[in-house]
């Protein structure tokens, strides 16, 4: 009969082993899940700010150029004492 409670008292205390890893195994999941969905947020909204940065210096250098075509267009314009058609901003 002891050992047949030794053997109930082993099993009860591996149960109560495996419960308490499985407690702290989902804690541990929850937390990861929690900060992998917080790194994807992170990285998504970098990736967000590369692409404006990336168009925004895009057309930083189209004005530029659109710039100087005008002053060249302007500078012949004022040369051969004629005006060029305007050039149209459709679509902005």
């Amino acid at each position: 009969m002891l050992a047949t409670m030794e053997v109930v008292s082993e099993y009860a205390d591996q149960r109560t082993e495996l419960e308490e890893k499985i407690r702290s195994f989902e804690a541990e999941k929850a937390s990861l899940l929690a900060d992998v969905a917080s790194l994807k947020e992170k990285i998504a909204t970098f990736e967000l700010e590369k692409s404006a940065n990336e168009l925004e210096a895009q057309v930083q250098a189209l004005r530029t150029e659109k710039a100087v075509l005008e002053e060249k267009a302007a500078s012949y314009e004022a040369e051969a004492g004629y005006t060029l058609p305007p050039v149209g901003t459709e679509g902005l």
